[in-house]
């Protein structure tokens, strides 16, 4: 029955648009729980980067040794974050009670000194076993490195096919890393409390792994089925299905769709935290002008208004009236990505997901960077996931495109481009935007 509502709601959304309400595919439901009996022959524990300099209460908090002039919102601690970090310890011990196969990554830089890193959280060092497999990276997405790569794929060999993750950035490395282990071919169980991250609002990083096939548990249910005594209930769960396939950003094929960002629009848009999205429009416009330039961008707007001169823009940034012109460019330019950000009203994304769909072009939606041109889009974006959308964030879409620490996979022009950049010094980083909310 919710089903048939939601395409009705979904058709009546589109009506008078030159969309074909018939070629909509809703996603398919995530099953509420599964009998699962994890054991030491089949599963191992993967915890990610759980290193001090992330802890952002702490004072070995990354950006208060680099940045100590930058405030730190003090609503941008997550309240649970200590909490959290006693569950992966929790899963840590377990682990190493029942002999379980464990790995940890530590996040890694080069310096004229050799390899330097940020010492693991040491509540959870104490939990782990001796034997614990330790792999230093450069990726954010931890199965590019060659080393890492091969231990998972000796863990397949040798019949582990099931991974439980934890760690941190909840929508940077383990979201990364997670996307990188389905694509090997493991069955990913995140204990989804077990995360942590400088961004607390994880919907968009939770939906777009649940998108992907990937279980999301509660560690307590994960530690119940780690001991093999109850079935294993998914939570969080969003109305937002299974993608059919695999989704993972590559800068090389990216455009940005900007919506009606002309002051008009923006001045009348909805949202329940402006201020916070505020930010996010003036690092994406920067990232538009200097550290992405070479990628399209688009401006849609259907009264023709201008682009705002409170944010920053593309050079090339190419003004349409119409989704669909922005579709035939892009198709000519061979790009089969696109970041959408800027003033919507419902209809107009759901047109927007819909048709980029049909053109074989993946919507990629910067849920921090989106108004509202009717209602705060945070009460309707579940229905174009349901369409097809990839949730993400600037943040998380922004390091999937950097690849590597260090801007390690840049050219000399982009990386010109990117001090060029924060010698400007109007941005923010992205660990110390507003909280959203």
């Amino acid at each position: 029955m919710k089903r048939t509502l939601l395409f009705i709601a979904v058709a009546a959304a589109i009506s008078g648009c030159q969309v074909d309400s018939s070629d909509i595919q809703l996603a398919q439901a995530v099953p509420v729980s599964e009998q699962v009996q994890f054991n030491a022959t089949d599963t191992g524990l993967l915890i990610i980067d759980s290193q001090q300099s992330y802890v952002m209460d702490s004072d070995a908090f990354w950006t208060k040794v680099w940045y100590p002039d930058l405030p730190i919102p003090a609503e941008n601690v997550d309240p649970q974050l200590h909490q959290n970090i006693d569950r992966i310890a929790s899963l840590a011990k377990l682990a190493n009670q029942l002999n379980f196969p464990t790995t940890i990554t530590y996040e890694a830089y080069n310096t004229e000194w050799g390899l330097e890193y940020s010492p693991f959280i040491s509540r959870i060092e104490e939990a782990l076993d001796e034997d614990t497999q330790v792999f230093f990276k450069q990726t954010f997405n931890a199965t590019l490195e060659t080393d890492i790569e091969n231990a998972m794929t000796s863990w397949l060999a040798n019949g582990i096919n099931r991974v439980i993750v934890a760690g941190a950035e909840t929508d940077v490395c383990v979201m990364q890393t997670v996307l990188g282990l389905k694509k090997m071919g493991f069955e990913v169980y995140l204990a989804s409390d077990a995360t942590f991250s400088t961004e607390i609002y994880k919907r968009p990083t939770f939906k777009r792994l649940q998108q992907a096939g990937v279980k999301l548990a509660a560690t307590s249910e994960v530690l119940e089925s780690m001991q093999a005594q109850d079935e294993l209930i998914y939570s969080p769960r969003y109305a937002v299905g299974n993608r059919a396939e695999l989704h993972q950003a590559d800068r090389a094929q990216m455009a940005y769709i900007n919506f009606n960002m002309d002051p008009t629009s923006i001045n009348k848009a909805v949202h329940d935290n402006k201020t916070a999205v505020d930010y996010r429009l003036t690092s994406l416009g920067l990232e538009q002008e200097f550290l992405f330039q070479s990628l399209p961008s688009f401006h849609v707007n259907a009264k023709t208004e201008a682009y705002t001169d409170k944010y920053r823009q593309n050079a090339d940034m190419i003004h349409h009236e119409r989704i669909n012109q922005v579709i035939r460019d892009m198709r000519d330019m061979g790009k089969d990505q696109a970041m959408i950000s800027g003033v919507v009203s419902q209809k107009e994304l759901i047109t927007t997901v819909v048709k980029l769909n049909s053109a074989q072009i993946t919507p990629i939606i910067l849920e921090d960077s989106l108004l509202g041109a009717d209602v705060d889009p945070v009460h309707y974006l579940d229905l174009v996931y349901q369409l097809g959308a990839i949730p993400s964030t600037q943040k998380s879409n922004g390091y999937e495109m950097y690849v590597e620490v260090q801007l390690g996979d840049f050219s000399e022009d982009e990386k010109a481009s990117y001090w060029q950049m924060n010698g400007l010094q109007e941005s923010v980083i992205p660990e110390l935007y507003p909280r959203l909310r």
